[in-house]
């Protein structure tokens, strides 16, 4: 891959992002610097560092597939209120699966959701406020 200056910056962007940002986020940040840059640059970008295992794609719900510069093996914890996703590394024991039959499971992952402790205080605050119904 031919590292131009647009596609420096994407990676930069990405490296230790713990967000999980989508394909637009990555461009609305890059944009600011590089007003040229194009959508389709960064899903070709995205693309290729995902090819060459420095980034991961993960579909975590909500219609638009997330980027990961974490490639451990890890699982995802998403939060229904604030939208705001975490990563979660954890061994996990898988059981038997009915249905599987003889297959072997090389790899899961875990896809938690609720709310952060953050959204958790806004709803206990919410209903603090409203008083008993």
């Amino acid at each position: 891959m031919r590292m131009t200056p647009q596609r420096l910056a994407i990676f930069r962007y990405l490296e230790g992002n713990s967000g999980h940002p989508t394909a637009e986020d990555v461009y609305r940040a890059v944009r600011r610097k590089y007003p040229g840059l194009s959508l389709a640059t960064v899903y070709n970008t995205l693309e290729t560092l995902s090819r060459l295992g420095e980034v991961a794609r993960h579909d975590l719900g909500g219609g638009a597939e997330r980027w990961d510069p974490e490639v451990r093996p890890h699982h995802h914890f998403t939060c229904e209120g604030c939208g705001g996703v975490r990563d979660v590394f954890a061994e996990l024991r898988l059981p038997e699966f009915e249905g599987l039959g003889a297959a072997t499971v090389h790899r899961a992952q875990l896809q938690l959701s609720g709310l952060c402790e953050a959204c958790q205080s806004t709803v206990k605050h919410r209903s603090a406020r409203r008083g008993p119904q």
